[in-house]
């Protein structure tokens, strides 16, 4: 494996670790501050973990590594592979991740970075195609060309179960929290040209969500690349990740459904009871 084109990602792809090792992946951590210290995401906590803190009425905030961290990353990844290093990023207009990182690989040798434009099921999309290109012997500008074809074909998109977290996070304002509440209304958060938006609003109970949500992002099937679909969640039940997975299964014959529980990252900005359904379009 070594000098052969080695595969970066930050750890908020939502990919599972057990395909890290597989995929021969080098793993760059986020952060979550909170009121007892400063830990990395994945390794030191989980999703779990952070709406357990956050039902607790406390505050809990996402970033990305330093340009110095990033730095160090690129420099041990050099050390042991060798090779050019192409890292994928998350949508550089969602996190500080992709600036810190392109600043890092500036003073450095055949260290490329690709702006996603998604970010988790999203981002293991474009990665699972980046791997088997690396691991088929394609050079780095033949990723990174497909990356860039790649990644205006996915679909990026959560439902939100509750507002109260985007809220505390300061991206949207207190009346349109009271307005959700009020009438149960449920945003769908989208991510297009490396910018997360609402690109509609569902109503009523988990479940009648859900439902909407997957026939507005799953419509013209004929159009779906049915290869790969990732099902990410946070807070959600066994029984409901289940619904969700009949519901997709009924509008494409999908090859392979991936089921993820979303990084703390995630979480700590979209809250118990969100999901997504992460595909791309042929």
């Amino acid at each position: 494996m070594k000098n052969k084109v080695r595969i970066s990602v930050d750890c908020i792809c939502d990919l599972p670790r057990k395909m890290w090792d597989e995929l021969n992946l080098s793993i760059m951590y986020f952060y979550i501050t909170t009121e007892e210290g400063r830990f990395q995401d994945i390794r030191e906590l989980n999703s779990d973990c952070i709406i357990e803190y956050l039902e607790q009425g406390k505050v809990a905030k996402s970033g990305a590594a330093s340009v110095e961290e990033y730095k160090e990353h690129f420099q041990k990844v050099k050390k042991k592979h060798g090779g050019a290093i192409i890292h994928i990023s998350v949508a550089q207009y969602v996190s500080g991740a992709y600036k810190a990182a392109t600043k890092a690989a500036e003073c450095m040798e055949d260290v490329y970075v690709v702006d996603s434009g998604q970010l988790s099921g999203g981002m293991s999309l474009m990665i699972l195609e980046a791997a088997e290109m690396a691991a088929a012997g394609a050079d780095y500008e033949l990723i990174l060309n497909e990356m860039e074809v790649m990644k205006k074909k996915i679909n990026t998109s959560f439902i939100v179960d509750s507002t109260k977290y985007l809220y505390r996070n300061g991206q949207i304002k207190k009346v349109v929290m009271n307005l959700c509440n009020m009438f149960s209304l449920h945003p769908i958060l989208r991510l297009s040209n490396s910018h997360m938006g609402v690109s509609g609003i569902c109503m009523g109970n988990s479940k009648r969500c859900a439902k909407a949500y997957i026939k507005k992002i799953l419509k013209k099937p004929e159009t779906i690349d049915t290869d790969v679909v990732f099902v990410v969640s946070a807070g959600c039940s066994y029984e409901f990740i289940n619904f969700v997975k009949e519901e997709i299964q009924k509008r494409a014959k999908w090859q392979k459904i991936i089921i993820n529980t979303a990084s703390a990252t995630i979480t700590s900005n979209c809250g118990s009871g969100t999901f997504g359904v992460l595909f791309a379009r042929k």
